[in-house]
């Protein structure tokens, strides 16, 4: 794709909504009479809570979905004779273009060495005008290295790269700082800030904890109330007593492609402790995690353990998914189920990706806790048409519905607002047993729910 030509000063506009209802098709407005400008050379933070449209925004800056009444403009893609998708880049939560499609892939596949090898390299999915971008992100090192093998943290740089390679008047991006430790944190941060400075447009959304101090201009969006119809008890963390190990690394080490990851690891997860796990982006917090759960192959011939055996010593698949809850972002990211919000609550307890299959019991388990996570009012929606926060919060109850003895939670929060981030904080609390293990890994140690007490740190790589 040829670069485009940004604005040669600040100011010209590039978006104009004029008492603008929009929508998408078949649902109500979610703006109703909004007046906004965007020009060049501006920085736009765009909030919300959950389900106030923040994604739809993000997309109708495009052209997508419905006008339902008032306008739509972009003054300056019209002076050149252009649509707005050709001046603007949006770099939205997934990546699905002609070039790499997450649908062509499974989720497992960034493990496997063979498979691993399909698809674009970084530099063939970013072209060499982003090369400057991935200098700036610290991915240079990598553009030999196959696009479905990075990490998500890694993945999100990629794509905000090669938004940013192309030179867009304007760059719209959703959740850019998700997944990112705090280094690669203030080197997109840095990024950002010069080519606003240069005159770019930007529009992008997060955490307040996220936003850079710099971005001066904010547009709060409303949104339905998402809270419980549940009355819940304060958290009341259980008393934990150590038990047999449930999860053990002994010798292990790893170099994916030469470069070293882990060398000569060992460490023991006990039944009941609350473990966080924390690390740089490529530290190996996400290929611990795949080889506890079985998605690395490697998992069967390193030296790794679940409740007492090695992997591969002749138990079932499906009896060990019965004792693993799992939330991973590479689980949710390829996920292209067309199932119903419960429904994919529901496969918590049968580890299989179809409708039904469970008890009354089970289904009064599975509605409880989307009570509790605020999600009943959307129970019936379809998942691939739910917001990225309602999909992350469905994960957490397909993680925890069945009660497992081992919670393995990657990141679990990522794409969540504060308010969720909170709710699934206590509810994650409220609901592990004693008996229960807990494993999880983040960039900010105030996301781990109460109880947890024993950490791991991962070194830099």
């Amino acid at each position: 794709m040829s670069q485009i030509t940004p604005p040669d000063s600040a100011g010209q506009l590039l978006a104009v909504f004029e008492n603008l209802s929009l929508g998408r098709p078949g649902q109500p407005a979610l703006f109703t009479a909004m007046n906004w400008i965007w020009r060049s050379g501006e920085a736009w933070w765009v909030e919300g809570p959950p389900a106030s449209g923040k994604t739809t925004f993000c997309e109708s800056l495009l052209g997508r979905h419905l006008t339902q009444a008032g306008s739509r403009t972009w003054p300056l893609a019209t002076s050149l004779g252009l649509e707005p998708r050709e001046i603007l880049r949006l770099v939205g939560w997934g990546e699905s273009s002609r070039q790499f499609r997450l649908g062509d892939y499974f989720h497992q596949q960034r493990w496997h060495a063979a498979e691993s090898r399909e698809g674009p390299s970084l530099a063939e999915f970013t072209g060499p005008a982003a090369l400057e971008a991935l200098e700036a992100l610290n991915l240079a090192s990598r553009l030999a290295q196959p696009l479905v093998t990075l990490s998500s943290g890694q993945m999100r740089r990629a794509r905000l790269a090669k938004a940013l390679g192309e030179q867009p008047a304007g760059l719209i991006a959703e959740e850019p700082f998700a997944g990112l430790d705090s280094a690669q944190r203030g080197h997109l941060d840095a990024l950002l800030r010069h080519r606003v400075a240069q005159g770019m447009g930007l529009v992008i959304t997060g955490r307040p904890a996220d936003r850079p101090g710099w971005i001066s201009h904010t547009l709060p969006l409303a949104g339905p109330e998402t809270a419980s119809s549940t009355v819940m008890a304060p958290v009341q963390v259980p008393k934990t007593l150590a038990g047999s190990p449930v999860l053990e690394y002994h010798g292990v080490t790893l170099a994916p492609g030469g470069r070293p990851l882990l060398h000569d690891f060992t460490w023991v997860v006990r039944q009941g402790e609350r473990w966080g796990l924390t690390g740089e982006n490529g530290s190996g917090k996400s290929t611990l995690m795949a080889l506890a759960a079985g998605d690395h192959p490697l998992a069967y011939a390193l030296d790794v353990r679940l409740f007492g055996a090695r992997r591969g010593s002749g138990e079932s698949i499906w009896e060990l998914k019965k004792r693993i809850g799992q939330v991973a972002p590479e689980v949710q990211t390829y996920c292209r189920h067309a199932l119903t919000l419960g429904q994919m609550v529901a496969t918590g307890f049968t580890d299989r990706y179809t409708p039904g299959g469970i008890d009354t019991d089970q289904a009064a388990r599975v509605r409880q806790l989307m009570d509790e996570l605020g999600l009943v009012p959307v129970i019936n929606q379809p998942y691939p048409q739910a917001t990225t926060g309602a999909q992350r919060l469905v994960w957490l109850a397909r993680a925890l519905v069945k009660q497992p003895d081992l919670l393995l939670l990657d990141e679990p929060f990522q794409g969540m607002d504060p308010g969720s981030i909170a709710l699934a904080r206590a509810v994650i609390s409220r609901h592990l047993l004693p008996q229960q293990t807990l494993v999880m890994t983040t960039h900010d140690p105030a996301e781990l729910p109460a109880g947890v007490n024993r950490f791991l740190r991962l070194g830099e790589n």
